[in-house]
């Protein structure tokens, strides 16, 4: 098997995707058992409001330079790294300039924790190591070198894994702020790790190539046509789900439960449940970050792409209703012996369904992307976050928990449906995407 190949890519990536979910459950384990509910809670809350800057800087980015980088002459690379880290920098002062002033109003208002500032501030430092990781990765993955990408998550996640627990231990002092704040730390922290690796890795592969970074222009504008669309769709993307998620314990407390309760269900459907329920995720996350820079650079050569897409959703459908059908029967025990917690019941059944649109869904947009249907993949996640967003608020004061998640569903779904259509009918692939 070529290691530029498809499937080997594929297959390294899914190694080592699944390796991280294997860190991710005993990380998530060790956390269950030397955190309280109520500080996990607390810190997916303040996780939201990372993923919301994040999605302002880094995922736009990461589209365009994945798809610019298995485009363009390798001499090219390290002037693209270079206009990609100056876009990022600024886009990440733009973002984070709010957090900054608000942080008061946001620790005491979104978060219901004044002691959470801090906590937010450390945040936005490890965002911006977090995306400079992410811009190396992605021009890696585009290049088809795979094998650094995977050491570096794998080391950093290790290393997040060993500081956060020492630190928590060691260091905190019972308070879920305190906690919170630890955890942050030891992400900032291994995020050290992952720069350094993939920083040297960049340099001895591609640092050699092209002329010195004054000599050319900055390729700013070839960036911007890709990533404004991309990051728009994220941010539209984040903002909704984190606006449903930070508003989840007030609707959960309208559904009839105290504060304490609705976080501690947070902090178990974040913990355990959906972590369990998203098992599947690691080989569909391998396919749609190979596909999408595949695409790409068939279409730069003229080749017809088609073939590609077709076997993508076929194995995502078989493996990822496989994968549901298995987890229908074992998900509730599997939560059980790793977290000793579970949700309420028929949550898990929900989950599934939700997963197997999600694997879907993040097929198609991979598939779009690698079209360079940018602006059509953000219109479709608007429409289809901003209806998930209006059933969140309809159907969790009346369900609880059961129409949170029933609402994510029903939005995935009609996004997904319209991403299927779009490909079907615009790029005339329903015919062997079906067959």
């Amino acid at each position: 098997m070529k290691r530029d190949s498809v499937t080997y890519r594929v297959l390294m990536l899914f190694c080592s995707n699944s390796a991280l979910t294997l860190l991710g459950f005993a990380y998530r384990i060790a956390l269950s058992r030397n955190v309280a509910a109520t500080a996990l809670g607390l810190n997916s809350l303040v996780m939201q409001v990372y993923g919301i800057v994040v999605s302002v800087c880094i995922p736009g980015l990461n589209v365009a330079l994945s798809a610019l980088a298995a485009r363009i002459d390798r001499k090219e690379l390290r002037m693209l790294f270079l206009s990609a880290a100056a876009a990022f920098t600024a886009l990440w002062l733009t973002a984070s300039a709010p957090i900054c002033i608000l942080r008061k109003r946001i620790s005491v208002g979104a978060l219901g924790s004044p002691g959470t500032e801090k906590t937010l501030l450390l945040m936005l430092f490890c965002i911006y190591l977090t995306g400079i990781e992410n811009l190396l990765r992605a021009i890696h993955i585009g290049q088809k070198k795979v094998a650094p990408c995977a050491i570096s998550e794998l080391t950093e996640q290790s290393a997040r894994f060993v500081l956060v627990l020492i630190l928590v231990k060691k260091l905190s002092d019972g308070t879920d702020e305190m906690a919170v704040f630890l955890i942050m730390l030891g992400m900032v922290l291994s995020e050290f790790v992952s720069v350094t690796f993939l920083g040297s890795s960049f340099y001895r592969s591609f640092g050699r190539y092209g002329s010195k970074a004054g000599e050319r222009k900055l390729m700013l504008k070839e960036i911007a046509v890709i990533a404004f669309p991309a990051t728009l769709t994220a941010a539209s993307s984040t903002v909704f789900a984190s606006a449903g998620s930070l508003i989840l314990p007030v609707k959960l407390m309208d559904f009839g439960m105290s504060r304490a309760e609705a976080l501690s269900g947070i902090g178990i459907l974040n913990t355990a449940a959906t972590p369990v329920a998203m098992l599947p995720m690691p080989l569909i996350s391998a396919i749609a970050a190979v596909i999408m820079p595949e695409i790409s650079s068939l279409g730069a050569e003229g080749k017809d792409a088609s073939g590609l897409v077709s076997k993508a959703f076929k194995a995502v459908a078989i493996y990822g209703a496989a994968s549901c059908v298995i987890l229908l029967l074992t998900s509730d025990g599997i939560a059980r012996s790793l977290f000793g917690i579970s949700p309420e019941r028929d949550v898990f059944p929900l989950l599934l369904i939700k997963a197997f649109v999600i694997y879907m869904q993040v097929t198609g947009a991979a598939v779009l992307n690698g079209l360079m249907r940018q602006k059509t993949v953000f219109v479709l996640a608007f429409f289809g976050e901003a209806y998930q967003f209006a059933l969140i608020l309809l159907l969790t004061p009346v369900l609880g928990i059961r129409g949170y998640i029933a609402g994510m569903t029903v939005g995935e779904l009609a996004r997904l449906v319209m991403t299927l259509l779009v490909i079907f009918r615009k790029n005339k692939l329903a015919k062997i995407v079906v067959s």
